[in-house]
């Protein structure tokens, strides 16, 4: 692979997948989203679990990444301390969320997802991770926040 590749590579998504599954992963969130404000008003409460119960999985997902980064990077004292407990964080407060009052989980999960985005991008600054990923975790982000959001209020 020449430098050329290299530089592309660092600043392109690499694949169709990372795309197709990134995007891919939006299609609960927009509709279920669209279920519950197009839907009869027997769809509601249950479109609004599922709702929140596919937020927290997404949670779960976005923690683990960090997870995957303190391993690759063989992190090691307060570092790993730190990066191994914020992997953990998102996960405990979804399941947190899925305790509450359903409208309270959503808005706790848009606050929990934005604060990950927050933390990525301060990550992705030190661990120079490939600027497609963040630009996609931004995408992904407001999408998926948008939607619990605004399904929180309906």
């Amino acid at each position: 692979m020449g430098n050329g590749n290299l530089r592309r590579s660092a600043t392109q998504a690499p694949t169709a997948p990372a795309l197709i599954f990134g995007f891919g992963g939006l299609v609960p969130f927009v509709g279920l989203t669209a279920w519950v404000f197009l839907g009869s008003a027997s769809f509601w409460d249950g479109g609004k679990l599922t709702l929140a119960q596919y937020g927290a999985v997404i949670l779960s997902f976005v923690g683990a990444l960090h997870w995957g980064y303190a391993v690759r990077d063989d992190a090691q004292k307060t570092d790993a301390w730190l990066r191994y407990g914020w992997s953990v964080l998102p996960a405990l407060l979804a399941w947190v969320s899925l305790r509450l009052e359903t409208a309270d989980a959503l808005r706790l999960q848009t606050v929990v997802l934005i604060v990950c985005l927050l933390v990525d991008q301060q990550l992705a600054r030190r661990l120079s991770l490939p600027s497609w990923l963040m630009q996609l975790r931004c995408w992904l982000t407001a999408v998926a926040s948008a939607c619990l959001l605004l399904t929180s209020f309906s």
